[in-house]
C-alpha cells in the first residue's frame, strides 16, 4: 500500500474492517478529523478502491472488491 500513502491506506483498511461505516466513524477510525476522511475518500472512489452511498445525510463507505484484491495482495 506504499503507493497509497498512509493515511489513504488506513482509510482503505478501516472500511474493509467496518464495512458501511459513515464519515464520522471512519474519522474516529484513523484517528482524523471527518473533513480529512472526505478528502481522502474521493480518490480513492476515483480509483475504485472505496464505494460511498448516500442515506439521508450521512455517507457510507464500503470497500470495494478491487480494494479487499489490493488489500489481500502480498505487498497489501
Amino acid at each position: 500500500m506504499a503507493l497509497l500513502g498512509p493515511s489513504r491506506a488506513a482509510v482503505v483498511g478501516a472500511v474493509a474492517e467496518h464495512p458501511g461505516c459513515s464519515t464520522n466513524e471512519l474519522a474516529l477510525l484513523i484517528g482524523v478529523a471527518p473533513s480529512h476522511t472526505s478528502r481522502h475518500a474521493s480518490p480513492l472512489r476515483g480509483v475504485g478502491l472505496v464505494q460511498t452511498v448516500r442515506y439521508r445525510n450521512t455517507a457510507l463507505h464500503t470497500v470495494t472488491r478491487l480494494g479487499a484484491t489490493l488489500l489481500d495482495s502480498p505487498h497489501g
